[in-house]
């Protein structure tokens, strides 16, 4: 099969930190084609991105639209010139050498795998940031398995109930298929939804640790390398629960996980966000969850 390659990402606030994404990008593959959506209005990003990275492709879109329609917007792009596979990765994140290979690597050892991710580490860093996602189907709960670990090998190559957006090399065919991320997100469990509308047509989602990234964490929600609660993170995660189980689960399974959200994960957060000290994270919570509750389309 001939291979060809788009790399999506959205810039906004953090030009030096997207120049150095594509860059490692060019370094891993260097025949992909690069795409940026600028979600900066500032001319300066855009002049320090095209100055840095030569025949990279930057898509203004005027003002700050949003992640999930930014990287939607760059998406299209790619599938409008014929890309076979597609690289959604944050601009906060670093591939390391013959990532995208072994992605690739993974998609063929395994024909069901249409959506594959790398093991990611916080940047700098040998602890574990994500190795494979889950998705408790009772209490309607993620969990990235081993986070804040050292790296000691401890998960293997294996089918994952999500690939988190920081990085994940996906086939043109998930989007011709199930349609591009949904906008209602506008960030946060955009790429579970993803995953598992894929997973509903027999699109697996698998985690390979032969491919390496790094992620600074959050540098768009204000704290970069750090996995604290802000207040647009804990309205964002809050309410975009709800949105995932009302509209991707049925039955009791969606009744449990509604009822998971205030019985596990509101205390859970709740506590997080205590011990943290996040000053307006715990009434943004409160408020994305009853934005959630009431949601509807």
């Amino acid at each position: 099969m001939d291979i060809r390659l788009s790399a999506v990402t959205v810039n906004w606030k953090h030009p030096e930190d997207t120049v150095e994404c594509l860059l490692s990008i060019c370094q891993d593959c260097p025949d992909a084609r690069l795409l940026v959506v600028n979600n900066d209005a500032s001319e300066t990003s855009s002049e320090l991105i095209r100055s840095s990275v030569p025949g990279v492709e930057v898509i203004e879109t005027g003002s700050n639209i949003g992640y999930v329609k930014g990287i939607n917007r760059g998406i299209a792009a790619a599938m409008e010139d014929g890309a076979t596979h597609i690289l959604i990765i944050n601009n906060d994140a670093v591939l390391e050498p013959g990532a995208i290979k072994a992605m690739l690597d993974c998609m063929d050892s395994h024909p069901n795998a249409a959506i594959v991710g790398p093991k990611t580490f916080y940047y700098g860093t040998d602890r574990l940031w994500f190795a494979g996602g889950t998705y408790n189907r009772l209490v309607g709960y993620t969990k990235h398995p081993y986070m804040d670990e050292i790296d000691c090998d401890q998960a293997g190559e294996r089918k994952v109930d999500f690939i988190t957006g920081c990085v994940m090399l996906v086939r043109a065919e998930v989007f011709e298929c199930v349609g591009l991320f949904d906008d209602d997100f506008v960030m946060y469990s955009e790429d579970l939804d993803l995953c598992l509308r894929a997973e509903a047509v027999g699109m697996g989602s698998w985690y390979t640790p032969k491919a390496m990234a790094q992620h600074k964490v959050s540098l768009s929600a204000g704290v970069g390398g750090s996995n604290h609660m802000t207040p647009l993170r804990s309205y964002y995660y809050a309410r975009n629960m709800f949105l995932v189980i009302k509209m991707r689960q049925k039955g009791w399974r969606k009744f449990s996980q509604l009822a998971g959200q205030f019985m596990v994960t509101l205390p859970y957060y709740l506590m997080m966000i205590i011990m943290q000290r996040s000053e307006g994270a715990a009434s943004a919570y409160l408020k994305g969850l009853w934005d959630g509750a009431l949601w509807s389309r």
